[in-house]
Formats: C-alpha cells, structure tokens, sequence
C-alpha cells in the first residue's frame, strides 16, 4: 500500500502547476478523506478544487469533466467501469476501501485500495485512511492529519468491535504518538462532553437496551437507582463528568439489561458493544462539539445531508469561526428533520418485506432522500423495529426511487454483509448500488421497487 500511496504523492507533485480536483463521497469518511489531500496540498501551496458526489453512477460521471489530476477519495473503486469511459487518457488517483471492480487497460490510473493489499475496507481502513496514506508520502510532517482518518473511520462504523482493526491501529497510534488524539476505555454512550448522561443513555440503541433505550423516564429512573446523581454544581451530568465507580455500576446495568433482549448467539457480542475504545480530539477541548470523535464526525455529516459538504470540509479542515457556526445551524436542521423522520415512522409504522424478513418504509413526500438513511440508522431499535433484522428506507423522485439500507452492529459482527446484496438485488433490477456492510445503498426505476425488494430479501436470507 504505501508502494502505491508513494507513486500518488509523486503525480500529484508532478502535476502541482496543473488542475487538480479532488472529487469525494457526501459523507463523513468522504468529507474526512477529501479535507485530508486538501490539507496536505494546502500545505505543499498547490492550488485545487474540491467537489462532493452522492455516488459516482452512471449519470453523476457524466457531469464530471477531467482535469489535469483527478482524485478520488473514498469512492471510484465500485465505479470503475462508469469512471474509465470518461476518464481513460486522464491522469487519476483513486483513494478507496470499497470493493474494486476488474478493469483492464487503463495506465494512468493510480489505485490505491485496502482491497489488492488483503486488508478488509470494510473494517480495517476506510476511505479516509486511504487518503491519509497518501497525504503522509506527501509531507512527512503530515501526521496530525491521521485524526481527520479516525474521525472518518468511525463514520464508517469501522469501530464496531469496541476498537479499531488492522491498518486502522496503525492510524491510530500514530495519531496518539502526534498528540492529536487521547485514546481511552469508556461507555459507548453518544454526547460524552455534550449531553447529559440520561439522554445518552435514551438514545443509546445498538444494542437495545430494555426500559433504557428511547425511554427518558426509564433512564432517569435506572441512574437513580445506581445512586448516579444527574446534576452537580455546574448543571446537568455528562457522561464525561461521571467518576469511574460510577461508569463501572452503569455499564454493568447495561450490560446486564441488554442481555435479557439480545438473541442467545450474539450475547457475546454485547460487552463490547457498551465498553469499548473512545477517542478524544485533543486539540479541540474548547469546543464540546468536536472534542469526541464520534461527535466529530456527526457534525461534519450533518452537513453531507443538507448538501452543504462544503461547510463541513473547511470545519474538518480547521475553521471554527463562519463555517463551524454554519455548521451548528445545519446541525439543528438536522436534528428537526430527524425528529420529522422519527414521528412519521411512529406514525405510520414499518412494513415487511414479501417474505417477512426485511422490514422497510416508504418515506416519499415525507423526508428528503438524502435524510432517508440516517432516518434508517435511528429506527433500529426505535419505532417498532426489530433491531435484529435489516431495514429498508426508500424516497421516490422523478420515476426513480433512492434507497438506503441499515442493519444493527450486532448482525454485521455476526457475518451479516449488506453490500453485496443491494448491489447485486439494484444490478437485477437495471439500477446500481453498493456501499458498506452495515449502511448501503441503491438507486433504482421506482416501478421497480416491488421487485427489488423481493430480490433483496431473498439474498439476505441467503446469508442466513
């Protein structure tokens, strides 16, 4: 891999005084991935552009217009075949850890994916890591940009475990060695330096925790009883102000609680998914918002779904005066319109698929297709759907229908892989599709729909 990262850091210096555009994925990693090379040019002075995309179809590529470098980060590796036909003759780098696709004959392709070096993108680097790769050959003083890649890795859900994996360590310790990031054991709660610890707690969904999760009074309640008061002189108790006796009573509660809900086969799964690793930004402890990597990480993503990446990437990139205030304004939009989200499943329920597996909803006139995926993520384990079964999100739009599919980090650590599924249920229907074990999607003709889902459920049943 840093063969390859090496021969891109040379053709980006060979082609300093040239256009370069840097096309990236609208979305944590993607945004994380991009602000990465962005930085790193910045620093070397080489002028560029950076642009966002949803996902490199056929006709996004077709929009797209070569520069003189062109790279891509956190995609570009599924979308070979779309990407050779406009970009053959033109000099590109590709910076992934999707599943590559087979392409012959294109030399001026660089292609750097955890794939064709026996790393799994899924887990053990993300797209974000991959760029990181290449900013570090570029500029060996480059090693405090290593927590833009944990902050993307964990949108990527690529600490399911409770830790990072494989090449992700790596990433990581160097980020500890760089001082850019503080590395501890703690709840595996949201809002560690932003919410108070009962709404942390009421949020906390995956894995479901009974007569805690989406329950304010249960969590209240259940705190009470640990003798874990909920406020001190200086207000509401985050999880951050919590001493160590404490977080040890809580997250026993925890973990004995869910395993009453959780399935006999993936009990052993649950300890890890309540404790585990959590990482500190630890430049950032004047701004709450930033200081927990996950947290991070949601931020800059809540700007993907408003169709604003590029706010998000100049906040990735440093800016906490217009963009970051900018940022926190989209964030409260983001959370109104999840609320929306979440009051029409309530409302309106989920469906199940023709054969009783997948649940699904049909959220069209309703959410935004670009919201409809985060709507999935937070309904498992809310709004009467199983947590242990994935679910479906889907917008209609102009004789097409954008799908979004979520599963629990239960059934990925069981073996349960998304991506290939949709991919392949899409490609059946005339549509495409692809993305991550645990959050993938498609695009599809709507009047496909029906069976679309029928071709799905069948290949995720197969894996049962």
């Amino acid at each position: 891999m840093l063969k390859i990262a090496r021969k891109a850091a040379e053709l980006i210096k060979e082609n300093r005084h040239r256009t370069i555009e840097i096309i990236s994925h609208m979305d944590s990693d993607g945004i994380s991935a991009a602000a990465i090379i962005s930085k790193a040019l910045d620093r070397l002075t080489i002028r560029h552009n950076v642009r966002f995309v949803r996902m490199l179809y056929r006709d996004v590529v077709e929009d797209l217009d070569p520069a003189d470098l062109t790279i891509f980060t956190d995609l570009g590796s599924s979308q070979l075949e779309n990407l050779r036909e406009k970009f053959w003759g033109h000099n590109v780098i590709i910076a992934d850890h999707h599943d590559p696709v087979k392409v012959e004959g294109w030399s001026e392709l660089v292609h750097l994916n955890a794939h064709h070096h026996g790393l799994d993108g899924m887990q053990e680097i993300s797209g974000s890591g991959a760029a990181y790769l290449i900013a570090r050959e570029l500029d060996s003083n480059g090693r405090d940009l290593s927590a833009l890649a944990v902050i993307g890795a964990i949108g990527d859900a690529q600490n399911a475990w409770g830790r990072f994996l494989g090449y992700n360590r790596e990433i990581l310790r160097e980020a500890v060695e760089s001082g850019v990031i503080e590395k501890s054991r703690d709840l595996m709660l949201y809002g560690r330096y932003s919410r108070p610890v009962f709404k942390s707690l009421e949020f906390f969904t995956d894995p479901y925790i009974p007569r805690v999760s989406n329950s304010q009074a249960g969590c209240i309640s259940m705190l009470k009883d640990l003798n874990i008061p909920l406020k001190d002189s200086r207000g509401w108790r985050r999880l951050a102000d919590l001493d160590e006796r404490e977080k040890q009573r809580l997250a026993s509660e925890l973990i004995a609680r869910a395993y009453m809900y959780v399935p006999e086969e993936l009990v052993r799964f649950v300890p890890g998914l309540i404790i585990g690793e959590v990482y500190t930004l630890a430049k950032e402890k004047d701004w709450p918002m930033l200081q927990d990597a996950e947290e991070f990480s949601t931020c800059i993503n809540s700007t993907a779904r408003h169709e604003q990446p590029l706010i998000g990437l100049e906040v990735a990139k440093g800016d906490r005066g217009g963009y970051y205030q900018a940022m926190l304004n989209l964030l409260q939009q983001h959370r109104r319109s999840i609320a929306k989200g979440l009051e029409f499943l309530a409302s309106s329920g989920i469906e199940k698929g023709p054969k009783g597996y997948l649940q699904y909803f049909d959220a069209t006139g309703i959410i935004r297709d670009m919201f409809v995926g985060t709507i999935a993520s937070l309904a498992v384990g809310n709004c009467q759907c199983d947590p242990y079964r994935p679910l479906v999100g889907l917008v209609r739009d102009n004789g097409s229908a954008k799908i979004s599919a979520r599963c629990s980090k239960l059934l990925f650590l069981k073996g349960f892989n998304m991506s290939k599924a949709i991919r392949d249920a899409a490609e059946f229907c005339g549509g495409e599709g692809g993305g991550h074990a645990v959050a993938c999607g498609a695009e599809i003709n709507e009047k496909e729909v029906p069976r679309f889902l029928e071709k799905f459920e069948e290949l995720l049943i197969a894996q049962l």
